[in-house]
Formats: C-alpha cells, structure tokens, sequence
C-alpha cells in the first residue's frame, strides 16, 4: 500500500496573503472515538496564552506548534495529534466572542469546526452545550466541562491583562490570532495504523498515548473493516478496563501486553502460522500481524496464512478472565498438592520460565471442563520435568526445547485432545531415557553428579527440587503448602546453599587439603544443602559436629534427616548421599507417572500414555 506525507504551514485564518488556513473550506476537524477527551489543565492553558501575549506584544510572528492530520474526505480531516490545543483555540475563540459581541469579524466566526467522537458522543454533547452558552461563568466549577472551565481561565487571564495594560485592542488582537500564529500542518494519506507509524517516526514527543493503545487503535481499525460502528471502541475499552479492575483488586498482575502475549501463542496455533512467531516480541508479532491484514506490508510469516485469522474481543476477554481466576488460587496457595505448588515455582525458575504462559493456554482450551485444574496439575507436573532437565543438562536455555517441541506443545494444546497433550510430553521423557536422546540421560546423571556450585541456575534448582523431595510433598493443606511453598521459595525463610564440609578455614582461606582430596565431590549435591541464612551464618565454616546442632533445629526436612542420618561426616558419606539424592531426582523425572483426574474418555488416553501406547505428537 502506497502512502503520502505533506506538510505546509497554517495559520487559522488568514485574509493578507494565501496561506493555507485551519478555518478556510469550510474543513471540519474529528477527533476520532480512539482520542483522549479533552484534557488540558490550568497550567497548560496559562503557558499557551503566555506563548499568545509576548508575540502579540511583541509583533512576532509565532509558532504554536504541530498538526498531524488525514487526508481531507467530504471536507472531514481526523486529528490526529493536536486536538488540546486546537481545542484551546477554538475556546478562546468563544471567550472573545462573549466579550465582544458588537465585533463584526468575530461574530463571522463559527464554532462548529471540531466535532468530537470520544466517549460515545458524551464529549461531543459537552462542546456543543459550551459553544451554545451565551456567557462565561465566573468561576470554574468541579460540574461544569473542561471546556467551561478553560474558558473561566481564559477569561480572567483576559481581564488581568487588561488591568495590568491598556484595554486590549481587539481587532488587532484578533488579527494576530487569525494571521500570525502559524501550525505546521502534516497531513497523511494512509491507513490508520501506517498514519500512526509516520506520526511516531517524525515526532520526538511520541504518540500521545496510553501505553498498549496502539494495539486498540489498530483493534479498532481492523473491526471497522468488519462493518463495525464506532460503539466497538467501547467494547474495546472494555478489555482494558477488565485488566484495570482485577489489578486494583489482587495488585499489578499483568497488562494487555501479558494478555496478547496469551493471545498470541493462541493465535498462531489455531491458525498454523509459523513456529518463529511464537519468539517474536509481542508488539513486533501484532504490528506485522496488522501489516499484513491491512495490505500495508505483507510479512513473509503471515502471507499464506493470514485470511484465516480472526481477531475477536470475546476471547481477549475470557483470557481475562482465566488470568485472574489462576491468580485468585495462586494467591490462596490452591494447587492440588505441595509437589505441584513447588513445580511450579522452578518451572518460573527454570531457563524456561517464559513459557508459563502455557498454563494460561491450557485452561483456555479447557475452560468448560469442570475437572481442568485437577488436569492442569498433572499436565504441568510431567511438562515441568522436561523442563528442569533441560534447565539442569545446559548452562543456556536450548533452543531446540524452545523452538520445536515447546511450539509442538502449544500446537497440540490449542488444536488437540488432553490425552494427545500428554502423549506429546511423555515421547518427550521417553526420547531422553531410552530413544533418540537417551545419549543425554547418562550425561545428565554425571553433570548432577558433579560440580554443580559454580552454575547458579543448576545449583538453586537441584538444592530445592532434592529438598522438596523429602518435604510433605504431597500434603494437600492449604495451610502446608503455604508453609512449604514459603520455606523453599518465600521470603520469611531467606536461604543460602551451604556446603556441609567447608571449602574455607574460619579466616576465609581455601582448605588446600581438602580440595585436592575431595575434588569436585566438595561442590556437589552430596555435599550441598539449602539452609536458612541466618543459621548458615551463624555456624560459619564450623566443623560438623557444631553445625549438626543448628541443622537439628532447621525447618527443612532435608536438613533434619541429614542431622539424623549421619552422626559424622566425611568424603564416603558425601559420595553416598549425592548417589542417593541424584538416584531421586533420575527417579522423580523418569519414572513417575502422571495420575489424570478426568473424564473417562480422557483417562483411558492417559492410561494409554502410561502403557507406553503414545501416538506421534
């Protein structure tokens, strides 16, 4: 789609040269549904009438600033940038008219040049009740308009002058209001979201615009295309305010940007579009996904796919909705059991922490099924544990977890049954243990089994996911959880990794001895444990006698049974508790199984799943 830009310069109305005129051609001004209303305040007001009186005092000519405008049809422009000062201009066009009624250029002219689409028609009845009225108030008033009160201001900025000057001339005065305050004026012959593009590109203060409201203006536009009235711009505002609502009441949980990125992975599954786009920034995917249904670019990862989608509120909406329902148990600590709750935790812990997102997308797709969070539970449980292995096995996320299999699972969610979900995972656990990938289960055993203090990521996640293990992991108590969930990842319990035989003497220098004889087992799990860090602290680089005192009193199970279970320690203890630790955490990845709560169609899937009688994902 081709455009154009023209810029020229204005003023309102001038009769002494052929400048172009904001008042000629009997133009008239919209300011579209998707505007502010008017807005500008006392000081606003008070720095645009200074700016007016020096130059006037002064002869000058002066510029008042920009316009950015459409293309002029049936003599209608819409304003894109400008409309509080030329808002202003007109009301102090009204002001002057009150004052002097006898003046025959004044009086000429109209004031019907600015029609307001905001709020449904509610701002446009409020400028035509003010251009109506036959005085100005004197005083400003919380129930009178923005524009009324303006021009209580405006008044009296005119007064003052006038006290503090000689009577002001008016003809001269208006002159110089008609011909000597000058706009540039940018006009665009575009669709609405390249216009608003050109507008972004050339001026330095930016949009004037909430942040997100691109998205609705570009919402707006695509519906209109649909046939749609201006009325859809309230049902738009709708889902902004939904957001705004739910975040007053349990505090900032998203954005509409956490709502498209929801959308987006939707979108892209429903409708087939490339799995790239599941990487793309969320403002790049919806700007090129507007692009292309505009006509205005067409973008190679949308070209072929792009007529079958459909964008629609209600949808936005229900995201919405399914958002702050999680939240609501996230915050009441309703996950099922303690294990699901911790998973959870490390899974936003993990290298693969964006793709929480796929909780929200499961529960869309089974958003009338009455058993989905039971589901959701044991889904997140098996996807978790591919995700901690790869968290555990690279120094990185990988890109092939994070491309082709993490695609493949929004692709099944979004378009296939529970049971082909979890049937996509296990291939998955499978492939690693005995198939295609099992090269790196044996890896993944040694890289557990080593040095593991040096990588943060590795060492925080397999410290907690072995403490977890010997917690009530499978308590169902609101109550335990919380106190587990607290312990592991809360802030009350601030926890430190402490290693059990000391790397350093009491003054801090490296135990020479003891590196050179333990090696790498000193760093390992055998040898690490988590511990509060006030206790950690306290026992220093003490000897393990001293420190299985404190470990006796710590709130972690771990901890206790470590104290219980070894009245001394030494390389030999070390070596047998990282065996044990690591045989668990092999254990916990690859030989649970999921247990389904769920209809019995859905069972019989899993039960499948678990028979090994998987189908290609």
């Amino acid at each position: 789609m081709t455009f154009s830009i023209q810029a020229d310069t204005y003023t309102l109305r001038n009769r002494l040269n052929n400048n172009k005129t904001v008042l000629g051609n009997n133009r008239k001004y919209i300011i579209p549904v998707y505007q502010r209303p008017y807005s500008w305040g006392k000081e606003q007001v008070s720095k645009f009438m200074s700016d007016i009186f020096a130059a006037y005092e002064g002869g000058d000519q002066v510029f008042i600033g920009t316009m950015q405008i459409s293309s002029e049809n049936n003599n209608e422009v819409e304003i894109i940038d400008g409309q509080q000062r030329l808002s202003t201009f007109l009301i102090l066009l009204k002001v002057l008219k009150c004052m002097c009624r006898d003046d025959e250029t004044l009086q000429t002219i109209n004031l019907d040049w600015i029609e307001t689409r905001v709020n449904a028609g509610k701002q446009q009845d409020l400028l035509r009740e003010f251009i109506a009225t036959e005085t100005i108030p004197n005083h400003p008033n919380e129930n009178h308009s923005t524009y009324t009160n303006n021009a209580v201001q405006i008044n009296m900025i005119l007064k003052e002058y006038e006290e503090n000057n000689e009577a002001l001339n008016i003809e001269g005065f208006l002159d110089h209001l008609l011909s000597n305050i000058y706009f540039v004026v940018i006009e665009t012959r575009a669709g609405l979201s390249e216009t608003l593009k050109i507008f972004d590109a050339i001026n330095t203060t930016g949009l004037d615009l909430a942040a997100g409201d691109i998205f609705k203006i570009r919402m707006y536009e695509y519906l209109k295309k649909k046939n749609k009235g201006d009325e859809i711009f309230d049902e738009i505002n709708k889902v902004y305010a939904l957001i705004d609502e739910n975040n007053n009441k349990y505090g900032k949980v998203t954005d509409i940007s956490g709502v498209l990125k929801l959308y987006q992975y939707i979108l892209i599954a429903r409708h087939g579009l490339p799995a790239e786009l599941y990487n793309y920034a969320t403002d790049t995917f919806y700007e090129r996904l507007f692009e292309t249904l505009f006509n205005i670019n067409q973008w190679e990862h949308f070209r072929n796919n792009v007529d079958q989608v459909v964008l629609c509120l209600d949808e936005l909406m229900e995201i919405i909705k399914i958002r702050y329902e999680w939240e609501v148990k996230w915050i009441n600590g309703d996950y099922g059991t303690a294990e699901n709750a911790a998973l959870l935790h490390l899974w936003r812990w993990s290298r693969y922490g964006r793709y929480w997102n796929l909780i929200f997308v499961f529960l869309y797709k089974n958003k009338n099924d009455v058993n989905k969070y039971e589901t959701l539970y044991v889904f997140t449980r098996q996807l978790v544990k591919v995700y901690l292995f790869y968290s555990l096995y690279y120094k990185r996320s990988k890109n092939s977890i994070k491309g082709a299999f993490t695609s493949n699972i929004v692709n099944v969610l979004v378009n296939n049954r529970y049971d082909s979900v979890m049937s996509a995972i296990q291939n998955k656990l499978q492939a690693i243990k005995e198939g295609r990938e099992r090269e790196k289960t044996k890896e993944f055993k040694k890289r557990i089994s080593g040095n593991i203090f040096g990588t943060q990521k590795m060492k925080n996640i397999l410290c907690r996911l072995s403490a977890l293990l010997e917690e009530n992991n499978q308590t169902t108590s609101p109550d335990e959880i919380k106190v587990i969930i607290d312990k592991l990842f809360g802030k009350s319990v601030e926890i430190d990794i402490e290693h059990i035989e000391p790397r350093h003497h009491k003054d801090g220098t490296k135990r020479e001895n003891i590196w050179e004889s333990w090696g790498d087992d000193l760093n390992s799990i055998g040898n690490l444990i988590v511990l509060e860090r006030d206790k950690n602290r306290s026992i220093s680089n003490g000897d393990y006698g001293k420190k299985r005192e404190s470990y006796e009193k710590s709130c972690f199970n771990i901890v206790k049974n470590l104290s219980s279970g070894y009245d001394s320690w030494d390389h030999e203890k070390c070596k047998e508790r990282r065996k044990i630790i690591v045989d668990q955490v092999m254990h916990f990845i690859f030989d649970q199984t999921p247990v389904p709560t769920q209809d019995d169609t859905t069972r019989a899937g899993a039960r499948a799943v678990r028979a090994g009688e998987t189908e290609p994902a």
